[in-house]
Parts: structure tokens; sequence; C-alpha cells
């Protein structure tokens, strides 16, 4: 199992520990920087104070050579060189012999010597008097100097990183506690109850994610109700026909009817038991289509084939009703399931037939595209409102809609239908004839 954390305790640790690394990085690129710039800032000092002594006199800079150590800082010490070599003055053992020969030879020294452990600044200048002066300073001043910005620098550092986690700290509660209500909110959805209110937050991302939990709120709401209907409506239809069967069952219990009735009665229960048996399958085609692993074995099908037995089948339910099948089709082929292609145009026929008076005219197309095969399937019954256009497919509307002005199937065929052509990679569509009646059209891609 993946152990988790809180989302304010990995914020807080990202924050501190970019405080941490901006530190050290600081810290690293900041202190050699610091050094070498005391350090240069020594040397021009150097180089003024020994500038200072070869502008004085030949006397009076031996004299501050030898007699006087301090010109300026009281740690740096002075040498005089004569043009022989001859080396004189505080700063002379701290003078190598190769020093003494580039002086002589150039007329500049500038040089970092180590003596005895402890690193020295030399400069040297050549005068026209007949005399190089020589100043030597250590560097252990500077770097103390140097240690105590590091100290301030450090302590700065420090400051930093401490108000950063701070703000860290404040980020997170801040921005935790929108994902943290957006979770409550959540669990609450799935416990059953609707309507969860849910705040807004200054973040966009976290504001979104509030919308998109009450988008769903809305939806679960939607569907549920939609689920409610349609258990209401099934309850309705069903009870019915159970209820002419209960009541002729007693009537056959307790002899009320006549012996020659008996065969009509019949007739109704068989009817009536066929009624249930509609709903109960077309509940189960609605749950194998809400099935992950339903089965959809593609193959090559002749439309105009597929028609033909369409037509066929639904002949003697067209004269029984008094009304004309017609299937008008040219050369196409399509890839697709051929059973369940006429288990929808089955569904479409049937829901056209029962909407066509007697005498009316049921007409079954094809329509080619180079991308596409269109069959459509067009009753002559009294079409359909605006608003049945976009309830079509919905389950039970229209049955409830119209159930007490014409005759209707189960409420379920339409909705079975569009799902199916969903589920087979094509689209269900619906709109109103030139004259009168309506249109459903299954478009099918050719692949």
């Amino acid at each position: 199992m993946t152990r988790t954390s809180p989302l304010s305790r990995r914020i807080l640790l990202v924050t501190l520990a970019g405080g941490v690394v901006a530190a050290l990085v600081a810290l690293v690129l900041t202190v050699p920087v610091v050094q070498g710039v005391a350090r240069d800032q020594a040397r021009e000092e150097l180089v003024r104070s020994v500038d200072s002594l070869a502008a004085k006199p030949a006397a009076a800079a031996r004299l501050i050579a030898q007699e006087q150590k301090v010109l300026g800082r009281d740690d740096r010490r002075y040498a005089i060189v004569r043009r022989g070599g001859n080396v004189t003055g505080a700063a002379g053992d701290l003078l190598t012999d190769d020093q003494v020969a580039e002086l002589l030879a150039t007329g500049t020294l500038s040089a970092t010597s180590t003596v005895d452990g402890e690193t020295i600044l030399i400069e040297g200048r050549q005068t026209r008097r007949g005399f190089s002066a020589v100043a030597v300073q250590p560097v252990t001043g500077v770097d103390e100097a140097t240690s105590a910005l590091r100290r301030r620098l450090l302590l700065a550092l420090l400051l930093g990183l401490a108000a950063a986690g701070t703000l860290g700290l404040v980020l997170s509660r801040t921005l935790t506690r929108s994902v943290a209500a957006a979770a409550g909110a959540a669990r609450r959805l799935a416990a059953g109850e609707r309507g969860v209110p849910i705040g807004s937050s200054s973040v966009r991302e976290f504001d979104d994610m509030g919308s998109a939990v009450a988008s769903l709120d809305e939806a679960l709401a939607a569907s549920e109700g939609r689920q409610r209907e349609f258990l209401l409506s099934i309850s309705h239809e069903i009870r019915t026909p159970l209820t002419a069967l209960r009541g002729y069952a007693e009537a056959l219990a307790d002899g009320a009817i006549a012996p020659s009735d008996v065969p009509e009665t019949g007739e109704t229960l068989v009817a009536e038991t066929a009624r249930l048996d509609r709903f109960v399958s077309d509940l189960l085609a609605l749950a194998r289509l809400e099935a992950e692993d339903f089965p959809i074995d593609g193959q090559d099908v002749s439309v105009a084939g597929l028609l033909s037995d369409v037509q066929q089948a639904w002949q003697a339910t067209c004269e029984r009703e008094g009304v004309t099948l017609r299937a008008e089709t040219g050369p196409a082929t399509v890839h697709t399931d051929p059973m369940r292609l006429r288990q929808l145009l089955d569904g479409l026929v049937e829901n056209a037939i029962r909407a066509t008076s007697t005498g009316g005219v049921v007409e079954v197309r094809t329509l080619r595209t180079a991308t596409e095969v269109t069959i459509e399937v067009e009753d002559a019954g009294p079409g359909l409102e605006s608003a049945d256009l976009r309830d079509a497919f919905e389950r039970g509307v229209l049955h409830a809609r119209y159930r007490d002005v014409r005759a209707v199937g189960t409420g379920l065929g339409l909705s079975i239908a569009h799902r199916l052509a969903s589920r087979m990679g094509m689209r269900l569509e619906v709109r109103n004839g030139v004259d009168r009646g309506a249109v459903f059209a299954v478009v099918v891609p050719i692949r």
C-alpha cells in the first residue's frame, strides 16, 4: 500500500528545501566573490601605500622602511630594494630572491606568498631615485573582515529561510484548505448527499476543481432524478399487466369465467404476459449495453441484403396493421456487426410502424457518401415537436409524454437504439420529415 502524506507538509518541505538550496547556492557563490573583492581592495590599498612610499625622498623612504613600521594599516611592513639588490626594512626578510630579481628587472612586483603558513600580499614599485619601494600585508586581517561579512550574510540567509518557511506554512494551509473542502464535499456526495455547498477559491485551478465537484453534484442529482422517474414509469407500466393477470387469475380460480370465455381470457393473459416479457427484455438489453465486455463481431455487411431481410421480417406485421413498408437502397457495404445492426434497425422499424396510422407508409432508404452510409427510417406519423427531438433518446421521456395520447411501447426502445449505435461506433440522429412524420437515421462510417 502506498504511503501518503498531507499536501500541506509536502508544500512546506518543498518550500524549505528550496530555501535551503537557495541559501547554499548563495553561500557557495557569494563567499568566494566577497573574499576575492576584499583581497582586491586590500591590494589596491597596498598599491596606494607603496606608491606613497615611492614618492618620498630616498632618505625618508629608508627611514620609514627601517625604523617606522606603520604607514596606513598597522599590519603592513615595508622594504627598500636598491639597484644592486640590497634589501633593507622590516619586510626585507619576507621577499625571496626571485621576487627581488623580478622587481629589478620589470620595475613592478605584484605577488602573493605564503610565509610560515600565512598568506601575504606583496606590491613593489621602482622609483627614479635609484631604489624600489616594497609593501607587504598579511591577508589575515582581510579574511577576518570577510569572516564577519560572511557571518552577517549567513544570518541574513537564515532569516530569509525562516521567512520562506513561514510563507510556505501559510501558503500550504491556504491551498490545502480548498483541497480539503473539495475532498470533503466529494465524500459527502459519495455518501449520497446532494446539494453540497462548494466554496470558491482565489486560486484558479482550485476554483475550477470546486466548480467540477459542483457540476458533478448537479449531474448526479439529475441522473438520479431520471432514474427515479424511469423506475416509477416502469413500475406503473408493469403494474397494469400484473393487475390484469391477477384479476383474470382470481376470476378463473373462483370459477367466475364461463367455459366459453376461457379462450378469450387465455388470449388476454398471453398478451399481458408478452407485454411483461417485453419490459424484461428491454431492461436486460439496457444492462448488456452498459457492460464493458459488450461483444461486437465486426464483418463486411451488405446493406441491401440486410434491408431485404428487415422488410421480409416485418411484412406480416405491416399487413396486419395496414401499413406499407418500402425499402430503397443501392449497393453499399459497411464493416460492422450484422446482428447488432439488424437489432438496431428492427427497433426503429417497429417504432415507425407503431407511429404510422392505417394506410400510411414506412420508408427505409440508404444514402451514401465517400465516408458514411446513412440508413433512414421514416414514418408517416404526427412527427415530433422541438422538445421531442431534444428528448427523443432519453429513457421514457416520450413514453411518459404520449402514453395517454397515442400508442407507445415500453419507453426504452429509442434509448436502447441510441446506446447500441454509440457502442458500435455509429450515430443515431432524428429529425422531422419534409411533410410529416419523423426520420430516424443510422450513420455508419465507412472504414
